[in-house]
């Protein structure tokens, strides 16, 4: 683990300044829902009935912009008291002329579970590895006999460099690193850390192990699934969540 988080720091370091905005829908699997495909941080699907105003939200203010068309679907990403939301400080009034529906829990973490594993498999090959991902390329560096891609991209809502690593030209780890940007603050990635364990704990179930660091950090945690091990750890090598085999 060590290593890995050392490998995971140094190659994300050396990609600080070059990290962009990182696009909301890389490459994963496709979860389908009601005929949508259902992509991260969406919370239901907005069907219009009835014409029905767009506004533009300036403060509490509702400015229009233009006016729906009954038949259009729409994908809602959060909501306010009386309004449904369609991302971009977009609403519409949540009223009888829309209907309003949301995916199960199955769903919405079904879209976490390829988010976070991306359809990669550990073993691939770089050229496999590089076909599938297709979040901003940084950088690619060659690190303790093998070597280390960096992209930048985004997990359960947080902005974070994804590392593969390879050895032998074959895929032995992938992670996300938190904070080698250093776009966060340690209160925010102690935050950070406590969505995260949330998030885990929810699509890996309470059964983890845990260690503490004895530097005054947040324990580190450990998932099992079907054969891989998933930690999240946050101590003075950096926050991460990596991916790596239980051989």
């Amino acid at each position: 683990m060590k290593r890995i988080k050392r490998l995971l720091t140094v190659s994300a370091l050396s990609a600080g300044l070059l990290v962009s905005p990182f696009h909301a829908h890389d490459a994963h699997a496709k979860v389908w829902w009601n005929g949508m495909e259902l992509v991260q941080g969406q919370i239901g699907k907005l069907t219009v009935l009835k014409d029905t105003e767009l506004y533009k939200l300036q403060g509490e203010k509702k400015v229009y912009i233009k006016t729906l068309k009954a038949g259009g679907v729409y994908r809602i990403y959060t909501f306010k008291p009386g309004m449904l939301g369609l991302g971009g400080g977009y609403y519409v009034d949540r009223d009888a002329r829309v209907k309003y529906e949301t995916p199960s829990k199955a769903k919405l973490n079904q879209v976490k579970m390829e988010q976070l594993f991306r359809g990669v498999k550990l073993g691939m090959s770089a050229s496999q590895v590089k076909k599938l991902e297709t979040a901003k390329f940084i950088t690619q560096e060659n690190i303790d006999g093998g070597q280390a891609w960096v992209y930048s991209t985004s997990l359960f809502g947080y902005h974070t460099l994804l590392v593969y690593g390879f050895e032998n030209g074959k895929l032995a780890f992938y992670g996300y690193s938190f904070d080698a940007g250093k776009e966060y603050t340690n209160d925010q990635l102690t935050a950070i850390y406590n969505n995260l364990k949330q998030q885990l704990i929810t699509l890996f179930g309470n059964q983890y192990e845990q260690s503490d660091s004895g530097q005054g950090y947040p324990p580190a945690l450990v998932f099992h699934k079907d054969g891989l091990v998933i930690a999240l750890s946050y101590d003075a090598d950096g926050l991460a969540v990596t991916v790596t085999s239980e051989q």
